[in-house]
Protein backbone atom coordinates (compact mmCIF):
# COMPACT_ATOMS: atom_id res chain seq x y z
CA UNK A 1 0.00 0.00 0.00
CA UNK A 2 2.79 2.43 0.88
CA UNK A 3 4.27 2.45 -2.61
CA UNK A 4 1.07 3.41 -4.39
CA UNK A 5 0.28 6.07 -1.80
CA UNK A 6 3.77 7.53 -2.18
CA UNK A 7 3.30 7.80 -5.94
CA UNK A 8 0.11 9.80 -5.42
CA UNK A 9 1.72 12.02 -2.80
CA UNK A 10 4.70 12.66 -5.05
CA UNK A 11 2.37 13.88 -7.77
CA UNK A 12 0.59 16.10 -5.27
CA UNK A 13 3.84 17.44 -3.83
CA UNK A 14 4.87 18.61 -7.29
CA UNK A 15 1.53 20.35 -7.75
CA UNK A 16 1.85 22.03 -4.37
CA UNK A 17 5.48 22.94 -4.96
CA UNK A 18 4.89 24.57 -8.31
CA UNK A 19 1.78 26.32 -7.02
CA UNK A 20 3.78 27.66 -4.10
CA UNK A 21 6.15 29.34 -6.54
CA UNK A 22 3.25 31.50 -7.69
CA UNK A 23 2.80 33.16 -4.30
CA UNK A 24 0.97 32.60 -1.05
CA UNK A 25 -2.76 32.78 -0.55
CA UNK A 26 -4.19 32.65 2.95
CA UNK A 27 -7.57 31.38 1.77
CA UNK A 28 -8.14 27.68 2.46
CA UNK A 29 -10.76 25.12 1.66
CA UNK A 30 -12.23 23.48 4.76
CA UNK A 31 -14.78 20.82 5.43
CA UNK A 32 -16.14 18.66 8.20
CA UNK A 33 -14.98 15.02 8.12
CA UNK A 34 -17.27 12.74 6.18
CA UNK A 35 -19.20 10.16 8.15
CA UNK A 36 -18.61 6.46 7.63
CA UNK A 37 -20.89 3.52 8.24
CA UNK A 38 -20.26 1.65 11.46
CA UNK A 39 -19.52 -1.84 10.20
CA UNK A 40 -20.09 -3.20 13.74
CA UNK A 41 -23.58 -1.71 14.04
CA UNK A 42 -25.37 -4.79 12.79
CA UNK A 43 -23.98 -6.88 15.63
CA UNK A 44 -23.87 -4.20 18.35
CA UNK A 45 -27.49 -4.95 19.24
CA UNK A 46 -27.22 -8.70 18.80
CA UNK A 47 -28.03 -10.60 21.98
CA UNK A 48 -27.76 -14.27 22.70
CA UNK A 49 -31.02 -16.15 22.43
CA UNK A 50 -32.64 -16.88 25.77
CA UNK A 51 -31.92 -20.34 27.14
CA UNK A 52 -35.45 -21.61 27.67
CA UNK A 53 -34.56 -24.84 29.41
CA UNK A 54 -36.77 -24.46 32.49
CA UNK A 55 -39.14 -27.40 32.92
CA UNK A 56 -42.39 -26.92 34.83
CA UNK A 57 -42.90 -29.22 37.86
CA UNK A 58 -46.01 -31.38 37.79
CA UNK A 59 -46.40 -31.59 41.57
CA UNK A 60 -49.61 -33.63 41.49
CA UNK A 61 -48.12 -36.31 39.31
CA UNK A 62 -44.97 -36.26 41.37
CA UNK A 63 -46.99 -36.85 44.54
CA UNK A 64 -48.82 -39.78 42.98
CA UNK A 65 -45.66 -41.40 41.69
CA UNK A 66 -43.40 -40.78 44.66
CA UNK A 67 -42.78 -44.41 45.46
CA UNK A 68 -42.09 -45.45 41.87
CA UNK A 69 -39.82 -42.49 41.27
CA UNK A 70 -37.89 -43.20 44.44
CA UNK A 71 -37.38 -46.85 43.46
CA UNK A 72 -36.16 -45.94 39.98
CA UNK A 73 -34.06 -42.95 40.93
CA UNK A 74 -31.58 -44.91 43.02
CA UNK A 75 -30.73 -47.29 40.20
CA UNK A 76 -30.72 -44.58 37.54
CA UNK A 77 -28.55 -42.29 39.61
CA UNK A 78 -26.05 -45.07 40.26
CA UNK A 79 -25.88 -46.04 36.60
CA UNK A 80 -25.53 -42.49 35.31
CA UNK A 81 -23.42 -40.81 37.96
CA UNK A 82 -20.05 -41.73 36.48
CA UNK A 83 -21.08 -40.76 32.94
CA UNK A 84 -22.67 -37.51 34.08
CA UNK A 85 -19.64 -36.57 36.10
CA UNK A 86 -17.35 -37.22 33.15
CA UNK A 87 -19.52 -35.25 30.75
CA UNK A 88 -19.81 -32.36 33.20
CA UNK A 89 -16.05 -32.19 33.62
CA UNK A 90 -15.46 -32.23 29.85
CA UNK A 91 -18.13 -29.62 29.21
CA UNK A 92 -16.81 -27.36 31.96
CA UNK A 93 -13.27 -27.63 30.60
CA UNK A 94 -14.41 -26.83 27.06
CA UNK A 95 -16.48 -23.86 28.19
CA UNK A 96 -13.60 -22.51 30.25
CA UNK A 97 -11.20 -22.78 27.32
CA UNK A 98 -13.62 -21.08 24.96
CA UNK A 99 -15.13 -18.55 27.35
CA UNK A 100 -15.86 -15.22 25.69
CA UNK A 101 -13.51 -12.44 26.85
CA UNK A 102 -15.15 -9.75 28.95
CA UNK A 103 -12.73 -7.01 29.98
CA UNK A 104 -10.92 -4.67 27.60
CA UNK A 105 -7.64 -6.43 28.43
CA UNK A 106 -9.13 -9.84 27.64
CA UNK A 107 -10.71 -8.65 24.38
CA UNK A 108 -7.48 -7.02 23.19
CA UNK A 109 -5.54 -10.18 24.08
CA UNK A 110 -8.04 -12.28 22.09
CA UNK A 111 -7.74 -9.85 19.18
CA UNK A 112 -3.95 -10.09 19.23
CA UNK A 113 -4.03 -13.89 19.33
CA UNK A 114 -6.49 -13.99 16.44
CA UNK A 115 -4.68 -11.67 14.03
CA UNK A 116 -1.18 -12.84 14.96
CA UNK A 117 -2.23 -16.39 14.08
CA UNK A 118 -2.65 -15.21 10.49
CA UNK A 119 1.10 -14.60 10.20
CA UNK A 120 2.05 -17.92 11.77
CA UNK A 121 -0.65 -20.39 10.75
CA UNK A 122 -2.55 -19.22 7.65
CA UNK A 123 -2.23 -21.22 4.44
CA UNK A 124 -3.65 -18.39 2.36
CA UNK A 125 -5.09 -14.91 2.78
CA UNK A 126 -7.57 -13.47 0.30
CA UNK A 127 -7.81 -9.70 0.23
CA UNK A 128 -11.19 -8.96 -1.30
CA UNK A 129 -10.27 -5.32 -1.89
CA UNK A 130 -8.01 -2.52 -0.81
CA UNK A 131 -9.85 0.79 -1.12
CA UNK A 132 -8.26 4.19 -0.69
CA UNK A 133 -10.26 7.40 -0.61
CA UNK A 134 -10.38 10.84 0.92
CA UNK A 135 -11.74 11.00 4.44
CA UNK A 136 -13.10 14.50 3.93
CA UNK A 137 -12.09 17.49 1.83
CA UNK A 138 -8.40 18.51 1.77
CA UNK A 139 -7.31 21.78 3.33
CA UNK A 140 -5.25 23.51 0.66
CA UNK A 141 -3.92 27.03 0.02
CA UNK A 142 -6.18 28.85 -2.41
CA UNK A 143 -3.43 29.06 -5.04
CA UNK A 144 -3.15 25.26 -5.04
CA UNK A 145 -6.90 24.94 -5.46
CA UNK A 146 -6.57 27.22 -8.48
CA UNK A 147 -3.96 24.96 -10.06
CA UNK A 148 -5.92 21.80 -9.35
CA UNK A 149 -9.06 23.32 -10.88
CA UNK A 150 -7.29 22.77 -14.17
CA UNK A 151 -7.39 19.07 -13.32
CA UNK A 152 -11.05 19.10 -12.32
CA UNK A 153 -10.62 20.24 -8.72
CA UNK A 154 -8.58 18.97 -5.80
CA UNK A 155 -11.08 16.40 -4.59
CA UNK A 156 -11.76 15.01 -8.05
CA UNK A 157 -8.05 14.86 -8.85
CA UNK A 158 -7.17 13.04 -5.64
CA UNK A 159 -10.15 10.70 -5.64
CA UNK A 160 -9.47 9.75 -9.26
CA UNK A 161 -5.87 8.94 -8.43
CA UNK A 162 -6.84 7.03 -5.31
CA UNK A 163 -9.49 5.01 -7.17
CA UNK A 164 -6.93 4.05 -9.82
CA UNK A 165 -4.61 2.79 -7.11
CA UNK A 166 -7.23 0.84 -5.19
CA UNK A 167 -7.05 -2.90 -5.75
CA UNK A 168 -9.47 -5.75 -6.27
CA UNK A 169 -9.31 -9.36 -5.14
CA UNK A 170 -5.89 -10.91 -4.60
CA UNK A 171 -4.76 -14.06 -2.76
CA UNK A 172 -1.49 -14.38 -0.89
CA UNK A 173 0.45 -17.38 0.41
CA UNK A 174 3.72 -18.02 2.23
CA UNK A 175 5.98 -15.00 2.63
CA UNK A 176 3.44 -12.86 0.75
CA UNK A 177 1.18 -13.00 3.82
CA UNK A 178 3.88 -11.45 5.99
CA UNK A 179 4.51 -8.79 3.34
CA UNK A 180 0.88 -7.77 2.85
CA UNK A 181 -1.18 -8.60 5.92
CA UNK A 182 -1.05 -5.93 8.61
CA UNK A 183 1.45 -5.03 9.88
CA UNK A 184 3.09 -5.29 6.45
CA UNK A 185 6.61 -6.67 6.38
CA UNK A 186 6.57 -7.54 10.09
CA UNK A 187 6.41 -10.92 11.81
CA UNK A 188 3.48 -9.75 13.96
CA UNK A 189 0.01 -8.48 13.13
CA UNK A 190 -0.70 -6.64 16.37
CA UNK A 191 1.19 -5.36 19.38
CA UNK A 192 -1.79 -3.51 20.78
CA UNK A 193 -2.30 -3.25 24.52
CA UNK A 194 -5.41 -2.08 26.35
CA UNK A 195 -3.69 1.30 26.71
CA UNK A 196 -3.63 1.66 22.89
CA UNK A 197 -7.33 0.99 22.51
CA UNK A 198 -10.11 3.52 22.84
CA UNK A 199 -12.83 0.90 22.67
CA UNK A 200 -12.93 -2.90 22.53
CA UNK A 201 -16.16 -4.82 21.94
CA UNK A 202 -17.04 -8.44 21.42
CA UNK A 203 -20.27 -10.24 20.56
CA UNK A 204 -21.18 -13.76 19.55
CA UNK A 205 -22.95 -14.25 16.26
CA UNK A 206 -23.63 -17.49 14.40
CA UNK A 207 -21.26 -19.37 16.66
CA UNK A 208 -18.37 -16.98 16.03
CA UNK A 209 -16.92 -14.10 17.98
CA UNK A 210 -16.86 -10.71 16.37
CA UNK A 211 -14.29 -8.42 17.93
CA UNK A 212 -13.94 -4.73 17.20
CA UNK A 213 -11.05 -2.66 18.47
CA UNK A 214 -10.73 1.09 17.94
CA UNK A 215 -7.33 2.64 18.51
CA UNK A 216 -6.61 5.86 20.35
CA UNK A 217 -5.76 8.67 17.94
CA UNK A 218 -2.08 9.35 17.22
CA UNK A 219 -0.91 12.97 17.03
CA UNK A 220 1.29 14.40 14.30
CA UNK A 221 4.74 12.91 13.89
CA UNK A 222 7.49 13.01 11.30
CA UNK A 223 9.33 9.89 12.50
CA UNK A 224 6.87 7.32 13.90
CA UNK A 225 7.67 3.69 13.07
CA UNK A 226 5.82 0.37 12.95
CA UNK A 227 5.11 -0.89 16.44
CA UNK A 228 5.04 2.61 17.95
CA UNK A 229 2.18 4.87 18.98
CA UNK A 230 -1.22 3.21 18.59
CA UNK A 231 -2.39 2.57 15.01
CA UNK A 232 1.14 1.70 13.78
CA UNK A 233 1.02 -1.32 16.11
CA UNK A 234 -1.74 -3.04 14.14
CA UNK A 235 -2.37 -1.29 10.80
CA UNK A 236 -0.61 -0.88 7.47
CA UNK A 237 0.07 2.78 8.11
CA UNK A 238 1.85 5.07 5.68
CA UNK A 239 4.97 6.15 7.55
CA UNK A 240 6.11 9.80 7.30
CA UNK A 241 9.75 8.78 6.97
CA UNK A 242 9.01 6.66 3.91
CA UNK A 243 7.15 9.53 2.27
CA UNK A 244 9.80 12.12 3.10
CA UNK A 245 12.59 9.88 1.82
CA UNK A 246 10.89 9.81 -1.57
CA UNK A 247 9.97 13.48 -2.00
CA UNK A 248 12.46 15.22 -4.33
CA UNK A 249 14.59 17.97 -2.83
CA UNK A 250 13.01 20.67 -5.00
CA UNK A 251 9.59 19.87 -3.57
CA UNK A 252 10.87 19.52 -0.01
CA UNK A 253 12.52 22.94 -0.13
CA UNK A 254 9.19 24.51 -1.01
CA UNK A 255 6.61 22.47 0.92
CA UNK A 256 8.76 21.13 3.76
CA UNK A 257 8.64 17.66 5.23
CA UNK A 258 5.41 15.82 5.81
CA UNK A 259 4.00 14.71 9.12
CA UNK A 260 1.37 12.05 9.70
CA UNK A 261 -1.38 11.72 12.23
CA UNK A 262 -3.68 8.76 12.61
CA UNK A 263 -7.21 9.43 13.90
CA UNK A 264 -8.96 6.59 15.70
CA UNK A 265 -8.98 3.57 13.40
CA UNK A 266 -10.97 0.36 13.61
CA UNK A 267 -10.41 -3.31 12.94
CA UNK A 268 -13.28 -5.78 13.06
CA UNK A 269 -12.26 -9.43 13.16
CA UNK A 270 -14.34 -12.61 13.07
CA UNK A 271 -12.85 -15.32 15.28
CA UNK A 272 -13.41 -19.06 15.54
CA UNK A 273 -13.81 -19.57 19.32
CA UNK A 274 -12.61 -23.16 19.12
CA UNK A 275 -9.17 -22.14 17.83
CA UNK A 276 -8.94 -18.43 18.62
CA UNK A 277 -7.95 -17.80 15.00
CA UNK A 278 -9.13 -14.94 12.81
CA UNK A 279 -11.12 -16.09 9.80
CA UNK A 280 -12.02 -12.62 8.49
CA UNK A 281 -10.64 -9.16 9.23
CA UNK A 282 -11.87 -5.74 8.13
CA UNK A 283 -9.33 -2.93 8.60
CA UNK A 284 -10.52 0.68 8.45
CA UNK A 285 -7.50 2.96 8.81
CA UNK A 286 -7.78 6.74 9.10
CA UNK A 287 -4.68 8.80 8.45
CA UNK A 288 -3.80 12.37 7.56
CA UNK A 289 -0.78 13.82 5.81
CA UNK A 290 0.26 17.35 6.71
CA UNK A 291 2.61 19.77 4.97
CA UNK A 292 2.65 22.38 7.71
CA UNK A 293 4.97 24.76 5.87
CA UNK A 294 2.30 25.49 3.27
CA UNK A 295 -0.83 24.71 5.29
CA UNK A 296 -1.76 21.46 3.54
CA UNK A 297 -3.88 18.86 5.33
CA UNK A 298 -5.18 15.84 3.44
CA UNK A 299 -7.26 13.18 5.26
CA UNK A 300 -7.37 9.65 3.89
CA UNK A 301 -9.03 6.36 4.69
CA UNK A 302 -7.90 2.92 3.59
CA UNK A 303 -10.14 -0.12 3.91
CA UNK A 304 -8.95 -3.71 3.49
CA UNK A 305 -11.06 -6.85 3.82
CA UNK A 306 -9.24 -10.16 4.39
CA UNK A 307 -10.51 -13.74 4.48
CA UNK A 308 -8.13 -16.26 6.01
CA UNK A 309 -7.79 -19.99 5.32
CA UNK A 310 -5.84 -22.42 7.53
Amino acid sequence: MAKKIIAILLALSFVVAFAACGGKDDDVTTTAPSTTEDVFAEVDDTTAAADDTTVADDTTAAADDTTAAADESTTAAADESTTAAGEATTEATTKAANAMPQSKEEIVAAFNKAVNSVKTDAKSVKRSYSKISLNGTPVLPGVVDGVLKLLGGAENFLNDQLAKNSKGEETYTGDQIKAVYPVEGESYASKLTAADVKEAKIVEKDGKWIIRVTTIADGKSDNIKHGQGHAPKAFNVVLPGVVNDNIPGVATSLVGLSTMDYPSSTCTVTVDPATGRAIQADYDLKWTINFDKVGVVIPFTTNDLFTITY
